[in-house]
């Protein structure tokens, strides 16, 4: 017991958090450059972003890759939102590798901090990466927070996501994580942009929220179908009042 807190402890320190976070950025770039892509809709992105940033949106199970891929096609500079904790901190490290600008705050823990600091960053020409259903899901379901940053802002939304044939789903994880293996055949796509109104009811805001959460939906089992895999799911609305009550 006393030598897994030892463990636990030493796996805490500041060197243990960068080297982690080397090794997680080694092995996405390995898996990257080993693995044959098709593309789709990059052209398309790189028109709508081409005088302007963007609100870049992806579901949690598949952020991992993203920076990659963030790298490979566009080398822009971008900010990500990343908790102050522990696992944080590791991807803290492991976006400063791929040159992206860590935010640190929570959607939970002081959220009004958070969205100023969002805000500030593509007030200052970032593009923004949002996890829409992080940290704790439900999965595959869209808050509100990409909307309301492309409404405040007048900035496009761009939903992105990644799927391949050699790849295993951590079945037990809220999320199903997409655990990416290497020399793989795999789909990196983009979707069009997604404009949101500077005027919106309450109803009409929904109405963008359940849009965009089809757009990401429908994005991410075609890039599944396209890799040759079963799609996933997003939480069954449902199950989630269930437990919820």
């Amino acid at each position: 017991m006393e030598l897994k807190k030892t463990f636990k402890r030493i796996l805490r320190t500041p060197a243990a958090i960068r080297f982690l976070s080397f090794l997680i950025f080694i092995y996405s770039k390995f898996v990257g450059l080993s693995c044959r892509w098709r593309f789709y809709g990059i052209d398309e992105a790189r028109r709508a972003v081409a005088d302007t940033n963007a609100v870049w949106v992806a579901w949690h199970a598949r952020a991992t890759m993203m920076p990659f891929f963030w790298q490979k096609l566009f080398n822009r500079k971008m900010a990500a939102l990343v908790s102050p904790h522990h696992d944080g901190q590791i991807i803290a490290h492991f976006l400063r590798w791929f040159h992206i600008t860590p935010v640190s705050g929570s959607t939970n823990e002081n959220p009004r901090q958070s969205a100023l600091e969002l805000m500030r960053a593509l007030q200052d020409g970032y593009d923004l990466f949002i996890s829409p259903d992080g940290p704790r899901g439900p999965r595959m379901r869209m808050k509100k927070s990409p909307v309301y940053y492309a409404q405040k802002t007048g900035k496009p939304i761009i939903c992105a996501c990644f799927s391949l044939n050699r790849a295993m789903i951590a079945d037990k994880a809220w999320d199903k994580t997409m655990i990416s293996l290497p020399f793989g055949r795999g789909v990196f796509a983009l979707s069009e942009p997604l404009y949101v109104p500077a005027e919106l009811t309450d109803e009409q805001f929904e109405q963008y929220r359940l849009k965009l959460e089809d757009i990401a939906n429908n994005l991410s089992q075609s890039c599944d179908k396209n890799a040759g895999r079963e799609p996933i799911l997003p939480a069954d609305y449902n199950e989630i009042k269930t437990k919820k009550g």
